[in-house]
């Protein structure tokens, strides 16, 4: 029996621009970083008869959870967020449009997988945005939250840390350079183009620090 690729769909949601990211294969989903604008993520899964089996946040800023309370609430599935991020999401609930964090939370670690179809999805800690930020890894590809963008890497003076940050992003160095990047904003890249390209990665890989 062949084995059904793992096919990743970008959603833009929100006023910030979220990048959602739908991963799906033989009819099961994993949902990634939901930015509000919630229906866009409940017709995809609809138009495509997916089943979603979580809701998954990179990091604890509103604008990756926001929207996942009525996900939830739809489909009955779990949300998962690093425990170091759970303070911050209560502490910003005042700024999400349903006024209410996840319920049913499950904290991930390093040792969390997905299993979606025949596809197994891992987590990497990678604090530094903030000190709960992971990455989701498979075959080929990571999404890399706000750790790293296109041609650059994510804020830390909303609850990160930029030393941290650097060892994070030399951990992402560390994948095979043909591997694909869907960051939580903006386009996608891959990471041979990022060695090349990006200051704040070329600095934290080569000389230990972002400047």
């Amino acid at each position: 029996m062949s084995v059904q690729l793992l096919k990743i769909r970008r959603i833009i949601t929100g006023t910030l621009m979220t990048n959602t990211y739908i991963l799906s294969s033989d009819r099961q989903c994993l949902i990634v970083d939901t930015g509000g604008e919630q229906h866009k993520v409940i017709e995809d899964i609809t138009m495509n008869n997916l089943t979603p089996i979580g809701v998954v946040a990179t990091h604890g800023h509103f604008d990756h959870f926001d929207g996942s309370v009525e996900i939830q609430e739809k489909y009955d599935v779990p949300f998962y967020v690093h425990r170091a991020d759970y303070e911050m999401m209560n502490e910003q609930k005042a700024f999400t449009r349903q006024m209410a964090v996840p319920s049913d939370i499950n904290f991930i670690n390093k040792d969390t997988e997905f299993k979606i179809g025949d596809h197994v999805v891992r987590i990497m800690e990678t604090p530094g945005h903030t000190m709960g930020s992971i990455i989701l890894h498979s075959d080929g590809f990571i999404l890399s939250g706000d750790t790293l963008f296109r041609l650059s890497v994510g804020r830390t003076d909303l609850g990160g840390d930029s030393e941290s940050l650097v060892d994070s992003l030399r951990k992402i160095g560390s994948f095979k350079e043909s591997t694909k990047i869907y960051p939580g904003h903006g386009d996608s890249t891959d990471l041979r183009f990022e060695i090349l390209n990006n200051m704040f990665l070329k600095n934290a890989l080569k000389k230990g620090s972002l400047y």
